[in-house]
C-alpha cells in the first residue's frame, strides 16, 4: 500500500464535512508517510534477523566489512565470523548447519565431521559413512583453480598412540616401571644400549609374567640391541643372524600369578615352564609393568640350556661369549609400544590438501598453511566434543592405486595392485611407490620334529599354554 492510498483510506473514515479540509488532508498525508517509513524499517529489521534474507557481503570484501554487514552481525550471535574468500551463500549455510547441530547434538561422530567439513568449506551436507567403528567423511572441497576435488577424512575412536619410556645408567636388578594406559595388552619394542662396556648374554625379566628374555649374544659398547616380537634381533639396525632370542620361564612348574615362582603341583593355575625360541617378547599388561636387567654367567647359562635337545651347538657358542665371573655393566633401556587410550578419538586428515583460503597471507601478512588448518580443526573439535574427551589430529598421505596392463596380442595380462589399506599412525612416513619387503619365513617342519622327545625337562615343550590339572 502506497502512502497516498493509506492517506485516502484514513481520510475516508472522517465525517464528510471534514474530508475536504486542506489541513486535515495534509495531516493525514504526513501520517501516512511516517507509517510507510515505519513499515519499511520494520520489514528491514525482520529481514536482517533471518539468515536467508539478511544483507550479505562480497566474496573479496575485507573481514571488517564482512563482519559489519547484517549477515555478519547475525553470525556473531552464534560465534561465527566470515572468513577470507568466503561467499555470502556459504556463510548462510554455516549458520544453518551450526543451528541444526545444536538441535540434533554435537558430540556424535557425524556431528564432529560436519564441524570439520565447515572448516574445509566443503559442500554441504557432506557424505558420512561408517567403516567398522570409524566414521568416514567424503568432502567435496574447492581448489586454488576454482575446481572441486574430494578428500577423505576419518574419525576413529580409541586410536593407537605411540608411547615410549627411557631409562639411563641402569644397573643389574634395578626395577624399571612402565605403565600401559591403554585398553588392552600390547607388545613392546625393547632397545638396549651398551653405554659403559660390552654386554654379554643380557637378560630382561618381566616381573608381572615371570618371564625372561635372553639374547644369546654380545652387545658391543656404544651399540644398540633392538628386540621386536617375532623379528630377528638387530644391532644398530643390522640383523643379527644365528643368535637366538629366547623367552623362558626358569621354573619347572610355577604359579602364573604368584609373587614367588616356587614349584606348585596342586594349583589350578600351575603351568609348564616356557621355553620359546621364536623371538617372542612378553606382553605389556594393562596398568603397571616392571622390568629388570641383568646378565648371565657361564654357570647360570649352563643351567638354562644344558640338556635341551637340539641346543648343544648354540650352548657352546653362547658359553664362549659368557663371562666366568658375572659382570653386568651399566646400560640404557628404551621401551616403545602402541596403546589404545581411553576417552580419545583421532581425526585423520589428508596432509596434501590445505584450503585455498589458508594459502594466502592473512591480515598480519602470515600464511597460515597446514599449522593454521590444524589450529582451526582443534578449535572445531573442542567446540563439539564432550567434556573430558581428548582429540588428536593425525596426518595421512594418500593411498595410491596402480594398474599395469600388457596388451600384446594374442597374449593379454593385467596386473592390478591396490594400496588402499587402513591408514595407521606411525612414526615413519609410508612410501608412495612400490617397495620391497623382506619377511622372516618359518622353516618347514621335518619328520624329525614330529617325533616325540623325552628329555626329562618340563621347560622344553611346544605346548607353552598347557596347564597342570590336579
Amino acid at each position: 500500500m502506497t502512502p497516498d492510498q493509506r492517506a485516502r483510506r484514513m481520510v475516508g473514515y472522517l465525517p464528510p464535512v471534514l474530508q475536504t479540509g486542506e489541513r486535515v488532508n495534509h495531516l493525514f498525508q504526513t501520517l501516512a508517510l511516517e507509517l510507510g517509513l515505519m513499515e519499511l524499517r520494520l520489514t528491514g529489521l525482520m529481514r536482517s534477523r533471518w539468515y536467508t534474507l539478511a544483507g550479505g557481503f562480497g566474496q573479496e570484501d575485507s573481514l571488517a566489512a564482512k563482519a559489519g554487514t547484517e549477515l555478519g552481525r547475525l553470525g556473531s550471535l552464534y560465534g561465527l565470523e566470515p572468513r577470507g574468500g568466503e561467499s555470502t551463500d556459504y556463510f548462510r549455510e554455516r549458520i544453518a548447519t551450526l543451528v541444526e547441530l545444536h538441535r540434533t547434538g554435537l558430540s556424535s561422530a557425524p556431528a564432529l565431521l560436519r564441524l570439520v567439513s565447515l572448516v574445509y568449506m566443503a559442500r554441504q551436507p557432506p557424505t558420512i559413512t561408517f567403516e567398522g567403528s570409524a566414521a568416514v567423511g567424503e568432502f567435496v572441497v574447492p581448489r586454488e583453480t576454482g575446481e572441486e576435488t574430494t578428500i577423505r577424512v576419518t574419525l576413529a575412536d580409541n586410536p593407537p598412540i605411540p608411547t615410549a619410556t627411557r631409562f639411563r645408567d641402569i644397573t643389574a636388578g634395578q626395577r624399571l616401571p612402565t605403565f600401559n594406559k591403554g585398553l588392552e595388552e600390547t607388545l613392546p619394542e625393547v632397545s638396549l644400549t651398551a653405554s659403559d662396556a660390552d654386554i654379554s648374554i643380557p637378560v630382561l625379566h618381566h616381573h608381572e609374567s615371570g618371564l625372561d628374555v635372553l639374547f644369546l649374544g654380545r652387545v658391543p659398547k656404544g651399540q644398540t640391541l633392538t628386540l621386536r616380537d617375532g623379528r630377528i634381533p638387530q644391532l644398530d639396525g643390522a640383523p643379527v643372524q644365528n643368535t637366538p632370542l629366547l623367552l623362558a620361564n626358569p621354573t619347572r612348574f610355577s604359579d602364573k600369578d604368584g609373587l614367588d615362582h616356587r614349584a606348585r603341583f596342586n594349583e589350578e593355575s600351575a603351568r609348564f615352564a616356557l621355553f620359546d625360541q621364536s623371538q617372542r617378547l612378553p606382553r605389556l599388561r594393562v596398568g603397571d609393568n616392571h622390568w629388570s636387567y641383568d646378565t648371565l654367567s657361564r654357570a647360570e647359562l649352563t643351567s638354562y640350556l644344558q640338556g635341551t635337545p637340539g641346543f648343544e651347538q648354540t650352548l657352546q657358542a653362547a658359553l664362549a661369549l659368557a663371562l666366568v665371573t658375572k659382570s653386568t655393566p651399566r646400560a640404557a633401556l628404551e621401551f616403545k609400544w602402541t596403546e589404545r587410550t581411553r576417552a580419545t578419538f583421532a581425526l585423520r586428515i589428508p596432509a596434501h590438501y590445505v584450503p585455498p583460503r589458508l594459502q594466502v597471507p592473512d591480515q598480519e601478512g602470515n600464511v597460515p598453511g597446514l599449522p593454521g588448518l590444524v589450529r582451526e580443526l582443534l578449535a572445531a573439535l573442542s567446540y563439539g566434543r564432550a567434556a573430558g574427551v581428548r582429540s588428536v589430529i593425525e596426518l595421512t598421505l594418500p593411498n595410491l592405486e596402480e594398474t599395469v596392463t600388457v596388451s600384446d596380442s594374442p597374449a593379454f595380462m593385467e596386473l592390478s595392485a591396490s594400496f588402499a589399506e587402513e591408514v595407521q599412525a606411525t612414526e615413519s612416513v609410508p612410501s608412495l611407490a612400490p617397495t620391497l619387503s623382506l619377511q622372516d619365513q618359518v622353516p618347514e617342519i621335518s619328520d624329525s620334529d614330529l617325533q616325540p622327545t623325552f628329555s626329562g625337562f618340563f621347560d622344553h615343550t611346544r605346548f607353552d599354554t598347557s596347564r597342570f590339572q590336579p
